[in-house]
């Protein structure tokens, strides 16, 4: 579900108001989903969550609450998601090397 923010950054207090998600949840997730979840940090040590990082706390949202899924479930398929993107990737790059194929060119022999 694409949504267009307006700023480089929302603060957890801006993404907590536009998804619903409380900012002590917030801060939980980021440590239950590490590998797929975590904002951007400042020197300070704020969060700054740009519009990929929202969209990923829809996800761990929709997984737990829509979906019924636990924590351990959620992060299995959110897993198995990213290992099929990366998979994809990878194919895709393979694909595309075999659709461009190298030509060798066999050396000139005299005659």
């Amino acid at each position: 579900m694409p949504m267009i923010i307006k700023k480089d950054w929302l603060t957890i207090g801006e993404v907590s108001e536009l998804t619903g998600v409380p900012i002590h949840t917030l801060r939980y997730w980021e440590t239950e989903f590490n590998g797929y979840f975590s904002p951007l940090r400042t020197s300070g040590r704020q969060r700054r969550y740009n519009e990929e990082a929202v969209g990923r706390v829809q996800k761990i949202k929709s997984l737990l609450k829509e979906e019924k899924y636990s924590i351990a479930g959620a992060r299995q398929v959110l897993s198995r998601k990213m290992e099929l993107e990366e998979g994809f990737i990878s194919n895709f790059n393979s694909l595309e090397s075999a659709e461009n194929p190298q030509l060798e060119i066999p050396p000139v022999t005299p005659n």
